[in-house]
């Protein structure tokens, strides 16, 4: 099988530098929310729910955040999704061995 790639050299203007900013912004921080409730309150959540905290429901509030600040919901709803798809994935490597526990990603300047 023979993979293709192709780079492309991205030149955005001053208005679109914001917004791709406020965007990786967002979902960063979606992410380290999502990391953060997995590791200090997945107790108290199945406790008071008898669920697992996962990416579903991790989701559903995702919701309520997104309703409470106007600044998150001004970034697309999918990509922030899909941040939460990625730390179930990658905690779901980290149990069955194939990685290690899940940490922050690194900001970039």
């Amino acid at each position: 099988m023979i993979h293709r790639a192709f780079r492309y050299k991205l030149a955005p203007t001053a208005e679109q530098e914001v917004l791709l900013r406020q965007f990786a912004g967002v979902v960063r921080l979606v992410y380290n929310l999502a990391l953060e409730q997995r590791r200090d309150w997945w107790r108290h959540y199945r406790r008071q729910t008898g669920n697992r905290l996962n990416d579903i429901a991790q989701a559903r509030e995702l919701t309520a955040l997104r309703a409470a600040f106007d600044w998150i919901a001004a970034v697309h709803v999918t990509p922030q999704q899909q941040a939460l798809r990625d730390l179930d994935k990658a905690y779901a490597n980290f149990f069955a061995g194939r990685a290690g526990y899940p940490s922050r990603p690194a900001r970039r300047a």
